[in-house]
């Protein structure tokens, strides 16, 4: 009982240290260096995304799911730069030994969180998980093949690699809010994070679909005045030229801004870029089952499909349409792997 309390009290310390981050002017200046991002994202991604705040269930819902670890180590990345504060939580439940290696391209918030709690974690520039131990690890899928392979036998990994969202409407169900909502998920972090939305399943036939896609683009359009993409390199804005001609070519398309929304009769997984594929099908779940080994979220509109999706996406979050980038803090973000963690072995 006293351990619990321990777990307990330092999540809530590094929550408390988190709070602070919001109003650090410096902060946010030094993230739009590292990240890419606008100044306008970087703001809303400090003040609406950062989980600083957790009700009670929810963190009793952390700690049962957090095995605990003599020593935890945490692997992050740099596609969503508030996804450090969850992921340090999780190392803090499991362990009051945690050793963090940042991102080398994007190690801001891990940093600023360690200036204002210092004695919770360790910043190193390497991680050395002995057997029994824990690692948690965020990445690519390249990434986590390559750590399978380099970690001594019985260390325990929890691997969260390349993962994506979708959207179900119910065209009945759509308002302009609920566009601008599907909008502000794929704008946040530029559509970097393994939640953020890539297709949109309409429940109905085409015509449906493409009056969806007309909203959503409209919606993005304006958005983008509001929030603007972080900028681009030459290389980067030319690939992102080629992959609009390319989509422009297989499907018919609405201009989104620096993005596009694509509409079909099948499911297609556009680039990270604020695009969106508008997708006409009767069953949605039907549709996103052939990606669910990837898919880490679904917005949906309407109360009456949730729970389908729910049963045939369990590692998957469903929730409402402008949820999809502050799930609550009750464990990892992506449930795709359940929260043992698994056992390397030797071969």
């Amino acid at each position: 009982m006293a351990e619990a309390g321990g777990r307990r009290a330092r999540v809530e310390r590094l929550l408390a240290a988190a709070r602070e981050l919001p109003g650090d002017a410096s902060l946010a200046r030094r993230l739009v260096d590292t990240t890419g991002l606008s100044p306008a994202n970087v703001e809303i991604g400090l003040q609406r995304c950062l989980e600083t705040h957790v009700s009670p269930e929810d963190l009793a819902s952390l700690l049962e799911s957090t095995p605990e670890s003599s020593t935890a180590h945490v692997l992050l990345s740099a596609n969503v730069f508030v996804a450090a504060l969850r992921a340090i939580a999780i190392g803090v439940a499991s362990s009051p030994r945690v050793m963090v290696r940042p991102s080398r391209r994007d190690p801001a918030l891990a940093e600023a969180l360690h200036a204002l709690a210092p004695e919770l974690f360790a910043l190193v520039p390497r991680l050395e998980p002995a057997r029994g131990e824990h690692l948690w690890s965020y990445g690519s899928d390249g990434t986590m093949a390559e750590l399978r392979a380099s970690l001594p036998e019985g260390v325990w990994l929890h691997a969260h690699g390349a993962g994506f969202g979708a959207v179900v409407l119910s065209p009945a169900s759509l308002t302009r809010d609920t566009a601008r909502a599907v909008a502000l998920d794929t704008a946040l972090f530029d559509q970097r994070g393994c939640a953020s939305p890539r297709v949109v399943c309409v429940v109905g036939g085409v015509e449906r679909a493409q009056s969806v896609a007309k909203a959503l683009a409209e919606a993005l359009r304006e958005l983008e005045v509001e929030l603007p993409p972080g900028e681009r390199g030459a290389v980067e804005l030319a690939e992102l030229r080629r992959s609009r001609d390319a989509a422009a070519y297989a499907f018919e398309l609405f201009d989104a801004g620096r993005g596009w929304v694509s509409v079909s009769d099948r499911v297609v997984i556009p680039p990270a870029e604020r695009s969106l594929h508008v997708v006409a099908c009767p069953d949605p779940s039907s549709a996103l089952r052939p990606f669910a080994a990837h898919l880490t979220c679904v917005a949906c509109n309407d109360a009456s499909f949730q729970g389908a999706l729910r049963q045939a996406f369990p590692g998957a979050r469903v929730v409402a349409p402008g949820d999809m980038q502050r799930p609550v803090l009750d464990g990892p973000v992506d449930r795709r792997h359940g929260t043992r963690g698994e056992l390397i072995r030797c071969s």
